[in-house]
């Protein structure tokens, strides 16, 4: 039964992957400064969301969510680099919220996230995902202006966690309404 409950979360949070990275190049494609990076990234507000929640689980989740993105639509050509893409879109949350944790001084279980506190992990977490995307994409022969690329996927990270934090917010300040009618 453990077993189906963890292969449940990691399905399921890479098809929301898959639906937010779809929404987010119909919604934002105009946007987009290059083919690699958006102005404002939703999914990156998803991997913080489910690695906060699931842990390892989120963090496979995002990975195969990207992965399957990456081979699907967004094929470059080279597996290698979308296998090492995907594996850093896992990755870069997981890092970002072992810092936090160790840097803030929070349980496990999260207790004590505060507001700043979550606004700290998301900074950290675009910092962490643009510099790990950006030297891949360099190691991988494909990157171009490093500060350039890193300012860009940084703001990307940065806006859309914070949509997808907001959103989140919103819904669940709104649950308790919807339910008294």
């Amino acid at each position: 039964m453990q077993l189906q409950k963890n292969l449940g979360v990691v399905a399921m949070t890479a098809l929301a992957y898959v639906g937010l990275l779809s929404f987010n190049q119909f919604i934002f494609s105009s946007f987009n400064a290059s083919s690699f990076s958006s102005l404002v990234f939703l999914p990156s507000g998803l991997g913080l969301v489910c690695v906060l929640l699931f842990v390892e689980l989120g963090s496979m989740g995002m990975a195969l969510g990207a992965l399957m993105m990456g081979m699907g639509s967004l094929y470059t050509g080279d597996p290698i680099s979308v296998l090492g893409a995907a594996v850093l879109s896992g990755l870069a949350p997981l890092l970002a919220r072992a810092l936090c944790l160790r840097c803030n001084a929070l349980d496990e279980n999260l207790e004590g996230l505060t507001a700043p506190c979550l606004l700290r992990m998301t900074v950290a977490f675009a910092a962490v995902s643009a510099l790990l995307h950006q030297l891949w994409s360099i190691a991988r022969g494909q990157g171009g202006d490093l500060w350039g690329g890193l300012a860009l996927q940084f703001t990307g990270d940065v806006l859309g966690t914070l949509v997808v934090l907001y959103t989140a917010k919103l819904v669940l300040d709104r649950l308790p309404q919807l339910s008294r009618g």
